[in-house]
């Protein structure tokens, strides 16, 4: 499973759609804030988290944190619009694989995908 934690709904429905295309045997689910993520993260088929940081609440890196401390098998992918090099530097530390760009990095999610869910 791949989850997408991102408060705005057209842009996780757009990302949906079109990795549906290529990862058809995946199931994709969708959060809209660090709550809502929470059952989504405690399940244990979750393999992929791609997480913006400006969430409603608690914020994507908080969700981060959640997932390194509960599940450990769980790889992640920053995408966000805070792509300031702080906020790089502090999710990597805080062990999410990938942190990308949403406006310049958009086309490397599927190559990235496929390589995590290997």
């Amino acid at each position: 499973m791949v989850l997408i934690v991102d408060d705005n709904v057209s842009y996780t429905e757009r990302i949906v759609e079109i990795l549906s295309e290529d990862f058809q045997t995946v199931k994709f689910n969708t959060a809209v804030s660090y709550e809502d993520a929470l059952p989504f993260v405690d399940a244990a088929d979750l393999q992929v988290a791609m997480l913006d940081i400006n969430l409603p609440g608690k914020s994507g890196i908080d969700l981060l944190n959640y997932i390194r401390k509960s599940n450990k098998h769980c790889k992640v992918i920053m995408i966000t619009n805070q792509a300031f090099d702080s906020y790089r530097k502090k999710c990597l530390e805080l062990g999410a694989e990938h942190f990308l760009d949403k406006t310049s990095d958009f086309e490397k999610i599927p190559v990235l995908l496929a390589e995590m869910l290997d």
